[in-house]
């Protein structure tokens, strides 16, 4: 991130914390409900539901560039299965946003070339071969590796990996750090929900037990500490361990970002459960949705990308420093 950069996002924060200013810098979009993996704690694969066709996608982007949004996230389900997605990403390039796309890498080797125009990559792995292709196939871990290696031959793009800590992944956070490591990149590492993720299906199955995976959050903050490609703040680590009895955050939902779904549902975020509220873009527009929205009054905050905003939120240091870096 250069100096105006940093001075904008700083202008941004300073004027939603003081003033309630209203500005979405960051917006994550499914682009589709689709994908070509089923894993356990999320049933975001199955593509009910009818998608933003690719002219209301460039509406929006267009909308989101005029109210200031610089850093848009792509995500599904899995992107690439869209077959526009390439012209939604030029789109939002087109307004000066920084791309980052979520994946589970399957297709990325194949369309590498034309991503190279994006700025950031996360690739979802849950732990070595043998816990990965459990929960989501095999071959999906080989998969996941070359999606890396690809997308690391472009030295502007930052690669990172996307880990859900579950029941069947507990126990692999070494083996992933140590994957880090060995492709020099970063792991971000999230709580499985209580629930399937996106679902209204009841409890998930593979939700962690809380003893364990509290253990498993002190491991982590000793190896941030120790410095450890851990790319989470260890702020946030230290509120995340606190899964599922943690106190609200400060949220920056409805103030610096939001989230659209696949069908054009603008709210907060994915993970509010009762507490959600959505408007729709294609009936309101994106901005009118947006300005629609409520406050958060989530008693708690379990998605790690929203922790990591809303410890910046209320200034945590290594968590400001952190954002600041993700968004160079």
């Amino acid at each position: 991130m250069n100096l105006a950069q940093a001075l904008e996002y700083g202008r941004a924060f300073v004027g939603s914390r003081v003033f309630g200013a209203r500005i979405p810098l960051v917006v994550s979009v499914v682009v589709t409900n689709r994908c070509n993996y089923s894993c356990g704690y999320c049933d975001r694969w199955d593509g009910r539901g009818t998608r933003l066709s690719t002219d209301q996608m460039f509406g929006m982007l267009d909308d989101m560039a005029s109210m200031g949004t610089k850093r848009l996230i792509l995500t599904g389900g899995e992107p690439l299965i869209r077959k526009d997605i390439f012209d939604i990403i030029r789109r939002g390039k087109t307004h000066g946003m920084k791309i980052q796309l979520n994946s589970n890498g399957t297709l990325v080797p194949r369309y590498m070339e034309r991503l190279r125009i994006i700025d950031g990559l996360t690739i979802s792995i849950d732990g070595d071969r043998d816990v990965h292709d459990a929960i989501r196939g095999t071959g999906a871990f080989d998969a996941a590796i070359r999606a890396v290696r690809s997308a690391r031959e472009y030295e502007h793009i930052r690669v990172r990996l996307s880990a859900v800590i579950s029941a069947r992944s507990l126990g692999a956070e070494d083996a992933l750090l140590d994957i880090a490591r060995q492709e020099g990149i970063e792991v971000v590492f999230q709580p499985a929900e209580q629930q399937q993720l996106g679902g209204d299906y009841g409890e998930n199955e593979l939700a962690p037990s809380v003893s364990k995976y509290r253990e498993t959050l002190e491991h982590l903050i000793r190896e941030k500490e120790a410095g450890a490609p851990i790319a989470n703040s260890v702020s946030a680590l230290r509120y995340l361990r606190s899964w599922p009895d943690g106190a609200a955050l400060p949220c920056a939902g409805a103030l610096l970002f939001c989230r659209v779904d696949y069908d054009g549902a603008v709210k907060i975020c994915g993970r509010m459960g009762d507490y959600e509220e959505s408007y729709s873009a294609v009936d309101l527009g994106f901005r009118e949705a947006f300005l629609r929205l409520n406050r958060a009054k989530c008693p708690t905050c379990w998605c790690a990308s929203r922790v990591e905003v809303n410890q910046a939120f209320a200034l945590q240091p290594d968590a400001v420093l952190g954002l600041a870096r993700a968004s160079r």
